[in-house]
């Protein structure tokens, strides 16, 4: 069984290139096979503010988890969501902005 901690060391190694070659990470990475939706096994998300961040989610009955970081792993977020049913769609891109938009003082 993993941790959400499990979850983010995996996306920090991952997206830092420690358990991959550089061009085996950048084959990962690429998106162009399915149009820019996906990776292999990754997904990009493109924030309002710009920033790129790439992961996964998950969901089984009574709980969805999303992991996503930055190349580089700069940062890492990895979150859960008890719910029975759907979640709200806008949940999850305010979490993903709230944690990688720069905020402004």
């Amino acid at each position: 069984m993993s941790t959400l901690a499990d979850l983010n060391r995996f996306y920090a190694a991952l997206l830092d290139g420690e358990p991959l070659p550089p061009h085996r990470l950048r084959e990962t990475l690429d998106t162009r096979a399915a149009h820019g939706a996906y990776g292999m096994g990754l997904f990009p998300v493109k924030l309002p503010c710009g920033t790129t961040v790439w992961g996964h989610n998950g969901r089984i009955s009574g709980s969805y988890v999303r992991s996503a970081a930055t190349v580089g792993s700069r940062r890492v977020l990895t979150f859960r969501v008890n719910t029975g049913g759907g979640t709200d769609p806008a949940l999850e891109p305010a979490v993903l902005a709230a944690e990688f938009c720069p905020r402004t003082p």
